[in-house]
C-alpha cells in the first residue's frame, strides 16, 4: 500500500481543524467525493487497527482464563490412561516371566513347579480380567496388544 499523497494529508489536517468535507473540497479545489475517499482510507485504517487491538485483547483474556472443567478432566483422563498402560505393561512382563519359568520347568519335567506356575498364571489372568472389568476395559486382550505395540 502506498503512502498517502500530500493532498490527502492536507485534507486530513483540515478535517482535524473541524472543516466539513464540502469546505475542504472548496478550499482544495476538488470534489467532495475525492475528499471523502482520502478521509475514508484513514478511517478504515483506524478501524482496522482498533479491530486488531480488540481481537488481540480478547485473545489475551481467553489465554489467561483458567482451564475449563472439561480440559482438566481430559488431562486427568490422559494421565490415567498413561498410568494404566504402564501397569498393563508390567502385568504382561510378569505373566511372560511366569510363563517362561513354567516352560523351563516343563522341559526339565519339574511337575510341582509347572503346577505352581499354572496356578499362578490362572490367578494372574483372573486378576487382570477383574481389573479390566473394574477399569471398564471392554477387551483386555486388545489393551494388552496395544500396550505391547507401544514398546
Amino acid at each position: 500500500m502506498q503512502p498517502p499523497s500530500r493532498r490527502a494529508i492536507q485534507a486530513r489536517a483540515l478535517r482535524a481543524e473541524g472543516l466539513t468535507m464540502q469546505q475542504i473540497a472548496e478550499k482544495m479545489g476538488c470534489n467532495r467525493g475525492t475528499v471523502s475517499k482520502w478521509l475514508a482510507k484513514d478511517t478504515i485504517k483506524a478501524q482496522s487497527n482498533e479491530l486488531d487491538r480488540l481481537i488481540s485483547d480478547a485473545q489475551a483474556k481467553y489465554d489467561s482464563l483458567p482451564p475449563s472443567e472439561a480440559e482438566r478432566l481430559r488431562d486427568l483422563r490422559d494421565s490415567l490412561r498413561e498410568q494404566q498402560q504402564v501397569i498393563i505393561k508390567r502385568q504382561i512382563k510378569l505373566l511372560e516371566s511366569v510363563q517362561g519359568e513354567a516352560m523351563t520347568a516343563l522341559r526339565s519335567k519339574d511337575l510341582p513347579t509347572v503346577r505352581a506356575a499354572a496356578s499362578l498364571i490362572s490367578a494372574l489372568t483372573r486378576a487382570f480380567a477383574h481389573e479390566a472389568m473394574v477399569y471398564q476395559i471392554i477387551d483386555p486382550a486388545e489393551v494388552m496388544r496395544q500396550a505391547l505395540k507401544d514398546d
